[in-house]
């Protein structure tokens, strides 16, 4: 990248012109890491320019390009006080680089799984089945053991989650009568996710059964699995989404032939339904790292062919999909709640996201809000303005007047009376109604599809919105406390790992994209900035000091070095971090600044968790006493494993179960997560329905 040069009507010395064509010089080739320690020569002339140039390019291009080895370009370099500038030369200023912007995770536009027709027609059914042991010896019991066990990343595991099914009786079905209507298959027309429609097909190919089907009769079994979709939406689900059609239960015996056809698809099609709830059941009807990039979630757990073989084995397949539900406390207490909410009187159409409202300003959002705000205001509060409500009712100006009204109701909800009307006001206010409560809690729900079905009996969980650490022994909270989390432009993201180690007396490796995001400038202007705050810079391995760097070269991304903030009582990590190795470089850690704790909003950090009480977390994480921690504080760093290491999970959780009460409470979309898994919600069942 060439570094504009401003044209200045100058007349120049010699030598002033010499510096100046260096400086140009190097701003061309500036891609040397480390600057040089010698006064490089000025070109005398234009030519030389030129040459000097070519011969940089040249020995660039015979040189490997990593940080340690980058190619050193002649360039003017500070003087010391040995060796100081004539008075009659005019030092040039250093060449301005454009910084490299690094960008972080993206926020996606979410698109859903796409629907592929169940395709019979390339299958030779019998010749399938002849070849076909790919189950080899494994029981019914141990393949639906597998198809559910999808406790893949956490050690503990409680045995007898699921009873596995009992074996049903043989069914009595007319060989002729299962091979005429596995032959219409080919001719059905039904429409699932891939993955399950290549299970279906590969199924029915080498099985030669059908699950749902008494001869040319609906089977009791079907019935039942259809009357669980229609109960689909007491576990926050759609029942839409897998709706099959149903053959009449009278028929006309003369018309075999068209009986068959409909049976055909009435087998396809409630097989695909079914290995569709039982997907959503157990990892969620929305594929969660398709929202955005801070969503860093497995999917993949369970195994639709396994599923299958489960449900032909089961004598009653719906307690088999039933039970790919959450079977946790949490599930059971937020599906408790769905149930008992009510549907409210009065609907108020909710104000559209991203609603920013001024003073001063028009905004078409301006009625609902002030209707929200009438029908939830107190008594006292509404005899104050009702006349003034009355007046605005139908205007979209936010005037002076209102401004006054909002002042005085932020500060009964708690909130800064700054009579701006945004995201925290009017989550406030649509909080409280019954309809965004409910909303909250199906998001909770499927959230909770995304994880491991059993947490294990020791674990920290981090719920960001609710601001919230809680370490869990013998699957009971032993220690709770409140921590800072990502602010909005650095999200801290929904995973989970296992803690491995307690770092005391830590350094920090700054992530690149701080140092190029909000670094850089004072680098560049300073290059002594980062040794005198306590950070060094790693070249190739080695320890450099900052001033021997190129910084225009790594500003404009043609080079990288390591930049390392040492321990000390002013490091951003304090005086531990709890690691659970991540691509995300996110820990749990200390911290110097303990003001935002003190904030009801404390998502501020760059993406990490600050702890409020970190010893008292690095105790339990390590089955250790407060007291035992002290030999390890002091100047050096030192890391300790974790025995046994902990699941850690960093949700995003808008509606919970209180661990005191049970009750459920509700918190602030701090990232606007909620509207996204919406807007997903939407998308998916719009594509569903569509393809039925």
């Amino acid at each position: 990248m060439t570094t504009p040069l401003k044209s200045r009507c100058l007349i120049l010395s010699s030598s002033m012109r010499h510096a100046f064509l260096t400086t140009a010089l190097a701003a061309v080739t500036g891609i040397a890491v480390l600057a040089p320690v010698q006064q490089a020569d000025a070109a005398s002339n234009l030519f030389d320019l030129f040459r000097q140039k070519r011969e940089a390019r040249e020995a660039a291009q015979q040189q490997p390009q990593p940080v340690q080895q980058a190619p050193q370009v002649k360039q003017p370099v500070a003087r010391t006080a040995k060796s100081a500038a004539p008075a009659n030369v005019v030092k040039p200023a250093a060449p301005v680089a454009k910084a490299v912007a690094v960008k972080g995770p993206q926020i996606y536009d979410y698109r859903p799984e796409k629907l592929v027709k169940v395709d019979f027609t390339a299958v030779d059914m019998q010749v399938t089945a002849a070849i076909s042991e790919k189950e080899g010896s494994l029981s019914p019991s141990a393949l639906y053991a597998e198809a559910v066990d999808f406790i893949s990343t956490v050690p503990q595991r409680a045995d007898g989650l699921i009873n596995p099914p009992a074996k049903t009786a043989e069914k009595q079905l007319d060989p002729a009568l299962v091979t005429a209507v596995l032959d219409a298959m080919k001719a059905t027309d039904v429409k699932a996710e891939q993955s399950l429609a290549e299970a279906i097909v590969t199924f029915y190919a080498t099985e030669q059964t059908l699950l749902w089907s008494d001869g040319l009769a609906v089977s009791s079994r079907a019935e039942e699995v259809l009357a669980l979709f229609e109960r689909a939406e007491a576990d926050g689900l759609v029942s839409a989404e897998y709706a099959v059609k149903v053959p009449d239960l009278d028929f006309d015996a003369a018309q075999k032939d068209m009986r068959i056809r409909e049976i055909a698809a009435f087998e396809v099609a409630l097989t695909a339904r079914a290995l569709r709830y039982a997907l959503d059941a157990g990892e969620g009807r929305v594929i969660a790292n398709r929202l955005s990039g801070f969503h860093d979630l497995p999917r993949k757990r369970i195994q639709p062919d396994l599923v299958l073989k489960a449900l032909e084995d089961a004598t009653d397949p719906t307690q088999v999909l039933a039970d790919f539900n959450p079977q946790n406390s949490y599930y059971q207490k937020l599906k408790e709640q769905l149930a008992a909410m009510k549907p409210e009187g009065k609907k108020i159409a909710r104000v559209a996201p991203d609603t920013l409202i001024k003073p001063g300003q028009n905004n078409a959002e301006l009625p609902k809000i002030l209707a929200l705000i009438a029908q939830k205001a107190p008594a006292g509060y509404l005899n104050s303005y009702q006349d003034v409500f009355d007046r605005h009712k139908d205007g979209t100006l936010y005037d002076p007047e209102l401004v006054t009204a909002v002042k005085d109701y932020q500060k009964l909800m708690g909130k800064t009376p700054d009579g701006i009307i945004g995201r925290a006001t009017i989550t406030a206010l649509q909080g409280e109604t019954s309809s965004v409560k409910r909303e909250r809690i199906l998001y909770s729900m499927e959230r909770l599809r995304w994880l491991p079905r059993d947490f294990g009996q020791r674990y920290v969980f981090v719920n960001q919105p609710a601001y919230r650490a809680q370490y869990f022994d013998q699957g009971k909270e032993q220690l709770a406390m409140d921590v800072v989390i990502g602010s909005a432009r650095n999200q801290t993201h929904f995973f989970y790992d296992t803690i491995s180690t307690v770092v005391f007396n830590p350094s920090w490796g700054v992530p690149r994209s701080i140092v190029m995001n909000e670094m850089m400038p004072r680098i560049l202007a300073d290059s002594g900035y980062l040794d005198r705050n306590n950070y060094e810079v790693v070249v190739g391995g080695k320890v450099v000091s900052s001033t021997a760097v190129n910084w225009s070269a790594v500003a404009q991304g043609k080079a990288h070095v390591g930049v390392r903030q040492k321990p000390g009582p002013n490091n951003a990590l304090g005086e531990l971090k709890i690691l659970f190795p991540n691509s995300h470089d996110i820990y749990l850690h200390d911290t110097p600044s303990k003001a935002a704790f003190k904030r009801d909003m404390r998502a501020v950090s760059h993406g990490c968790i600050r702890l409020a009480d970190p010893r008292a977390m690095a105790s339990a994480v390590m089955s250790t006493g407060k007291e035992n921690l002290t030999k390890y504080f002091g100047k050096n760093e030192r890391g300790i494993k974790v025995p046994s290491g902990v699941p850690i999970y960093l949700t995003y959780f808008t509606a919970w179960p209180d661990e005191a009460s049970g009750k459920i409470r509700y918190f602030d979309d701090v990232y606007a997560r909620d509207e996204g898994l919406a807007k997903a919600f939407q998308k998916t069942e719009q594509s569903r329905v569509a393809a039925m």
